[in-house]
């Protein structure tokens, strides 16, 4: 049973609705993902060309296969259908073109997944402001993951675009060396805003998982310190506890509190300040402007040259 459906003609396209694919040519059919997708990459397959990729890191996850068949192309997707959507008001004449506009959908999907990231982290960093274990560090690794998952697919296209840019495929590039350039300048763009996010929001984030490593240590030394004061008194009130029982029951009540006081310390030891709202620092420095009051007028120059 054919499974591919008639997308769209190409110039020259004439298809057949009888033959199908294999009557058509110069078309685009669409059909469903034979084989899995694993990652982004473009490959000849005997005299044809495929490309395959990954999106969705800013939006809905998909697939994305185009898979040259002679004169026509078959473009495989996951049901999410988001490269077809983008396909609706673009006018693709060559093979050339379509694998283009795959990978100017890829860009814009991944420029969006980093122009979110700087305020995705700062709202996380500020969710996790009051906490003292590193319960929050491994969520910060889950977002690290997710952007060095984005750098991989970078350099996945920038390698994409080498091989284009060298004429590895002339026969299927040709005739969109327009759109050839428009693309390499939004990826320029693309690694740029990349690189620039990665040397400032990842140092940040090393800089926040040193401030949380170092609480934590200074806390659990405090709560060492006290601990071990605890059981020496423990052996000293109770010796005390055989010759009188009042001390020995004084001593443990003061062990006892001694343990709760440094387990209450060691969870409290944190900032207990409201969540900063966007765009507020929590440090800045004190420069108020003195606020003038009906006992001390305002004088003017004349005023302090007579004083």
């Amino acid at each position: 049973m054919d499974t591919h459906t008639f997308l769209l003609a190409m110039n020259r396209g004439r298809y057949s609705e009888a033959e199908g694919l294999a009557g058509s040519s110069y078309c685009v059919f669409t059909a469903p993902v034979e084989l899995q997708v694993t990652q982004d990459r473009l490959y000849l397959e005997g005299d044809n060309l495929v490309l395959e990729m990954l999106y969705g890191l800013h939006s809905e996850p998909g697939v994305l296969r185009l898979r040259q068949v002679d004169t026509n192309v078959v473009l495989e997707e996951s049901p999410a259908g988001g490269f077809v959507r983008f396909l609706a008001d673009k006018q693709v004449k060559y093979i050339g073109q379509l694998l283009m506009y795959a990978l100017q959908f890829k860009i814009q999907d991944l420029s969006a997944y980093v122009a979110g990231c700087a305020g995705a982290i700062k709202e996380l960093e500020d969710a996790l402001d009051n906490r003292l274990d590193n319960s929050g560090t491994y969520q910060l690794l889950d977002f690290r993951r997710s952007y060095t998952q984005c750098g991989n697919m970078v350099i996945a296209v920038k390698e994409i675009l080498a091989h284009i840019d060298k004429g590895y495929y002339p026969m299927q590039m040709q005739n969109s060396y327009v759109l050839q350039g428009q693309v390499m300048l939004e990826f320029k763009f693309l690694e740029e805003r990349y690189e620039l996010t990665k040397n400032t929001v990842i140092k940040d984030f090393d800089t926040y998982t040193s401030i949380v490593n170092n609480n934590i240590n200074r806390s659990a030394r405090l709560l060492s310190i006290i601990s071990l004061a605890g059981v020496t008194l423990n052996f000293m009130f109770g010796g005390l506890l055989a010759v009188n029982p009042i001390l020995g029951v004084v001593g443990g009540l003061a062990i006892g509190g001694l343990s709760v006081g440094a387990s209450v310390m060691y969870r409290t030891n944190k900032r207990v300040e409201k969540p900063l709202e966007p765009g507020r620092r929590r440090y800045a420095l004190g420069f108020h402007r003195k606020k003038l009051t009906g006992e001390e007028p305002v004088r003017t120059v004349e005023a302090q040259e007579e004083k």
